[in-house]
């Protein structure tokens, strides 16, 4: 009896050396222990890359985290929500070569692997075992902002492997964050980013090069791999008011081209103060049938904190006679391009545009936008409205008319930069009122020309306008044509589908021709009552 006993006690003690086989269900072999250092830039984007954090495919209690920052409140906030999840976790005042402090705190705590990473870089949620996987001892993984060049790749990779066209694991000079380091490596507690730990006098001119150089004395390799998605990054090299609109514009355009964006559960996302950029006052034109449109773009105003008032349109679908008998369509008038008289929508658009005019003048509106509200923003849309005003006013520019989008119509043409501004351009021949701004002297002309006593589609009078228009019988019915109208490039706003794409709707595309009856008793009625009832428009 007791050599069976003294038998089972070898065995069970036998599970508690190396190479015995795991309890069921414990995991601890499969998921070494991790250390996190995580570096905050910036208190504004802790939501966001928190999230990922928070939503990393990795066991919180083989997960030791380290956050150095100098924003303690929120972060204290956060952690009293998750510390008792990780198996460590603690805040540090940064040093001046955190990097450094990053490597001592994984060796202190006699991680398997260190991941340092910072708050600029928004993880997937397998970036971790997708690097461990590639069992190497100093790798990184290849993240980039969605919608521009920028990389933690740059001066490391070409543009094959930027855009993806080209997948694979690249042996590089030195890499940035986010970066795996395999700590259990037998050369691996030779690598440093403290140059006064490296015997040689080098002339590193970072600890990321001081990295690059221990890793060359010890022959490990680092690689930089992009052979599947592992996040975005933020350029955080940059001014605080920037980067809040470089913020805001990522989460815009995550949102509106259908990506995941990933919060806290703790911190709620940074949300931009609503401004109007420098202008008096921005309209949003929606019909009061399009709630749908109404919500999708406040929602998208309210992102990229564009202060807004909406302004209901002049629906072409529900014209009657009250509304039509102010209008005279300009005779003869055909659609350049097909050739037909104009649309019921085409009117409403017009009388929208032409209540706004009205509404600028009579309160004395010095500069204004108009947005419609079937419209994406375009990457840098707000610092792109910040500052071309800044130089109209630093330039003191005389304008009138500004396309903030548009579609050029003459590509004979040339445009030009105006000298001395960043983005304001000279236009020609041009359609589209998706978005543009307009001083009051602009609108007052666009009003003394009388455009309801002779209408035409409005894609046609604003070039007129501006005389630029290639129709010279239409031109000659409005012979002042003085308008002062520019373009910037690149453009603020697009259509939000193009005709063919899925979702496309147009309400002026989709409306009915104006019939000849229709057509007849405008001519007949406006000019006899346009003077009397314009005070109503």
């Amino acid at each position: 009896m007791r050599s069976i006993t003294l038998l089972l006690l070898i065995v069970n003690v036998g599970y508690c050396f190396f190479g015995s086989t795991p309890d069921e269900g414990d995991y601890r072999h499969l998921y070494p222990e991790l250390c996190i250092a995580y570096n905050v830039n910036f208190e504004e984007i802790l939501s966001y890359s928190l999230g990922w954090l928070e939503n990393l495919k990795y066991p919180k209690d083989r997960t030791k985290v380290l956050i150095l920052t100098d924003v303690k409140d929120t972060i204290n906030e956060w952690m009293s929500e998750y510390k008792s999840l990780y198996s460590y976790l603690t805040v540090e005042t940064k040093d001046a070569n955190y990097l450094e402090q990053s490597l001592k705190f994984g060796r202190r705590l006699k991680c398997s692997y260190l991941l340092l990473t910072t708050s600029d870089i928004f993880l997937a949620e397998n970036s971790v075992r997708d690097l461990m996987a590639l069992k190497q001892v100093v790798v990184s993984g290849l993240v980039k902002d969605p919608f521009s060049l920028h990389s933690n790749g740059k001066g490391l990779v070409d543009i094959v492997h930027l855009s993806g066209e080209k997948l694979e694991m690249l042996r590089v000079y030195y890499a940035n964050s986010p970066l795996l380091i395999n700590l259990k490596h037998k050369d691996a507690s030779y690598l440093t980013f403290d140059e006064q730990n490296v015997r040689d006098n080098i002339e590193a001119k970072s600890p990321v090069e001081v990295f690059a150089y221990s890793a060359y004395n010890m022959d490990i390799p680092i690689f930089l791999d992009n052979s599947v998605f592992y996040g975005y990054i933020i350029d955080s090299r940059m001014t605080r008011i920037q980067l809040l609109q470089k913020l805001a514009s990522f989460n815009y355009q995550m949102w509106i081209n259908n990506n995941q964006v990933v919060y806290s559960n703790v911190i709620p996302p940074w949300q931009p103060v609503e401004h109007t950029y420098g202008f008096d006052k921005i309209y949003v034109i929606n019909l009061k049938r399009r709630p749908e449109r109404k919500k999708r773009i406040q929602k998208s105003l309210a992102m990229l904190g564009i202060e807004h008032d909406v302004f209901e349109a002049v629906d072409g679908m529900s014209l009657d006679e009250g509304t039509m008998k102010h209008v005279t369509i300009l005779p003869g008038y055909l659609d350049p391009f097909h050739k037909r008289p104009l649309k019921k929508g085409e009117i409403g658009c017009f009388l929208s545009h032409y209540r706004i005019w009205k509404d600028i003048v009579d309160n004395g509106y010095e500069r204004v936008i108009v947005f419609e509200d079937d419209i994406k923003f375009s990457e840098n849309a707000t610092t792109i409205l910040r500052e071309f005003m800044e130089d109209i006013i630093k330039r003191q520019t005389e304008w009138d008319f500004v396309y903030l989008g548009r579609k050029k119509n003459d590509a004979k043409n040339q445009e030009y930069y105006v000298p001395g501004h960043r983005y304001l351009s000279t236009v020609t021949y041009s359609y589209w009122t998706l978005g543009y701004a307009l001083s009051r002297s602009g609108a007052q002309k666009l009003l003394d020309s009388k455009p309801l006593e002779k209408m035409i589609a409005l894609d046609e009078y604003l070039p007129i306008m501006y005389d630029n228009h290639p129709n010279q019988e239409w031109k000659n019915h409005f012979p002042v044509r003085d308008l002062k109208a520019f373009t910037v490039y690149p453009l603020v706003v697009h259509p939000d589908k193009y005709l063919h794409e899925a979702g496309y709707l147009s309400d002026t595309e989709n409306s009915t021709v104006i019939s000849s009856n229709e057509s007849h008793n405008t001519g007949a009625l406006g000019l006899n009552l346009h003077h009397q009832a314009k005070s109503e428009l």
